[in-house]
């Protein structure tokens, strides 16, 4: 299994810092636009997507709904589900 790619692997790729691909990824207004489009095409290219797992850990929020229902076997909640 390989490894997935980060916004390390990407910070290196570019030979700029972890805190410049995070900020251009999350559209930080202060990172010019061609730096933002090399991180962009260089997260493309190594195939880059976010880990929502660690996401959810930084923001405090899963964006996760639960849902408690008497029976799925009913066609009514199977449906909602």
């Amino acid at each position: 299994m390989s490894k997935k790619t980060t916004i390390y692997d990407i910070a290196k790729e570019l030979n700029v810092t972890v805190s410049t691909v995070s900020r251009a990824l999350s559209g930080f207004p202060a990172i010019s636009d061609t730096t933002r489009q090399a991180v962009f095409e260089a997260a493309k290219r190594l195939n880059y997507s976010p880990n929502k797992l660690a996401s959810a850990l930084k923001s405090g929020r899963t964006y996760i709904i639960g849902v408690i229902v008497p029976s799925v076997q009913s066609h009514f909640f199977a449906s909602i589900i």
